[in-house]
């Protein structure tokens, strides 16, 4: 909870256990809740009002008129009977805020602030497959999340970059009304909107971050925002039709498509559908490393023209995203390290798990998510990976753990969202793993930042080939 919340319950506390007291000598101290409207006003305009608070706003208000009469006549005695009722209510009108906080992404450990900027690119060269628009070119949003200087300034980028849809079609995601999560538009993450690029290195290392079925580009920004602030630059394409929604400048809108992933079908029928949803993601990812090319060149103009190593370049990917990095890696040269957080492999090319897998490669795996379709195909991966491979399982986690859910509310584990590990053990966590491999891997080989990981966290269960 933000800080006048808390000072909110604090006044409303302190104002009903003062009249418990006939306060005959001192009847101003009765006003003492209209210090509860001026928190309400800095609360509103500095903080911003949510649903949530709603019952702890209305007991602050009609605490007022009660506390001013008792001041002007100070001989009468206190309501005991409703002030035992608002004690009582108190911690129960408190339990919603505090178990739907607006989120608050934990800072960036780096050196470096963080920027982050969005843009809009059309891929002539391939044609939209969901859209029955002949020709459609695909079109794809990426957000990109870079270093910055430490003591620049500007504007945070909130967490939804799309406002209220986002929100409505978030909450819907999870099976809950449309409004329940519009409290997150109150959440702004560590990244300076449209800030200049870091100057202080010629040239910096490039991750690209696919996400999963069902998700968006900026759902992993705990890890996006530490990767930045080591010295990364992050491009995260979102995957149009795959993701909950995507919306382009001209206010056009592509929502997610279920039947990209029919249920009610033969295995056949699902196989081919999951391929063409496989290949788009695959495209994408590839797109975008077109696009890196072309701004290092300064044929695409941008603030990161000439400032991207193209020989230190490495994927990332959760679920969809993570089979679909794992096929682009092993199919194009420009990756030269790649990293699945519980991949799905079903919708791709069924010879990344029969071959062995020669680039750095490391999957993590969360301790509760399993797919039927989805073990023996990661099972068959793991058995050509050659001698010395390793994969992670982090006990206590779930699926949902290496995306920003742990940072949503406290009781997501309760809920049955995440796994039982707590939010500030598993981010570090899975942010100190992902440093230590791109670190060992792009920078410099004989970094022992991931075995300092592995021995820091007896979570991970690390298996060798």
């Amino acid at each position: 909870m933000r800080i006048f919340e808390w000072l909110l319950i604090v006044v409303i506390g302190i104002t009903l256990l003062l009249r418990f007291v006939r306060l005959q000598k001192y009847p101003w101290v009765n006003l003492f809740p209209l210090f509860g409207l001026l928190v309400l006003g800095y609360h509103y305009f500095l903080e911003g009002m949510r649903w949530q608070m709603v019952p702890l706003y209305l007991l602050a208000l009609w605490m007022i008129p009660n506390s001013v009469r008792q001041a002007m006549r100070p001989s009468d005695e206190p309501q005991i009977a409703w002030t035992l009722l608002g004690l009582a209510l108190l911690p129960i009108m408190s339990i919603l805020p505090i178990a739907l906080p607006v989120p608050r992404f934990p800072e960036p450990r780096g050196i470096y602030g963080v920027g982050t900027t969005t843009l809009y690119w059309l891929d002539e060269e391939r044609q939209e497959v969901y859209v029955d628009t002949p020709d459609a070119p695909r079109r794809v949003m990426v957000q990109i999340w870079y270093p910055i200087g430490a003591d620049t300034t500007g504007e945070l980028a909130p967490y939804l970059p799309d406002g209220k849809l986002d929100a409505q079609i978030l909450a819907s995601s999870y099976g809950f009304p449309s409004w329940f999560l519009e409290h997150f538009l109150l959440s702004k993450t560590n990244a300076i909107l449209d800030a200049p690029l870091a100057t202080c290195l010629d040239s910096w290392p490039v991750l690209i971050f696919s996400h999963g079925w069902n998700g968006f580009r900026y759902q992993n920004t705990t890890q996006m925002e530490e990767l930045a602030s080591q010295g990364y630059i992050v491009f995260a394409p979102e995957h149009a039709y795959g993701a909950l929604l995507s919306m382009y400048p001209d206010g056009s809108v592509a929502f997610n498509k279920p039947e990209a992933l029919p249920s009610g079908v033969s295995d056949e029928e699902y196989d081919q559908a999951a391929r063409i949803l496989g290949q788009s993601w695959v495209g994408d990812i590839r797109f975008t490393l077109d696009q890196i090319e072309l701004m290092q060149g300064g044929k695409l103009v941008s603030i990161f023209n000439g400032k991207l190593n193209l020989e230190q370049i490495g994927l990332m990917g959760h679920s969809t995203g993570g089979g679909a990095v794992l096929e682009v890696c092993q199919m194009d040269e420009r990756c030269k390290a790649v990293l699945a957080q519980d991949p799905w492999l079903v919708p791709y090319d069924r010879q990344i798990t029969i071959q062995a897998y020669l680039k750095p490669q490391l999957s993590i795996f969360s301790e509760r998510w399993k797919s039927e379709k989805n073990l023996p195909l990661l099972q068959s991966f793991w058995e050509s990976q050659p001698s010395g491979k390793q994969k992670i399982t982090i006990s206590g986690t779930s699926h949902y753990d290496f995306t920003d859910l742990p940072v949503f509310s406290p009781i997501a584990n309760v809920i049955g969202l995440k796994g039982p590990i707590a939010a500030s053990r598993e981010i570090p966590l899975i942010n100190d793993t992902l440093l230590g491999f791109f670190e060992q891997n792009l920078l410099n080989k004989d970094s022992t930042r991931l075995q300092q990981a592995f021995d820091a966290y007896p979570e991970m269960l690390i298996e060798t080939r």
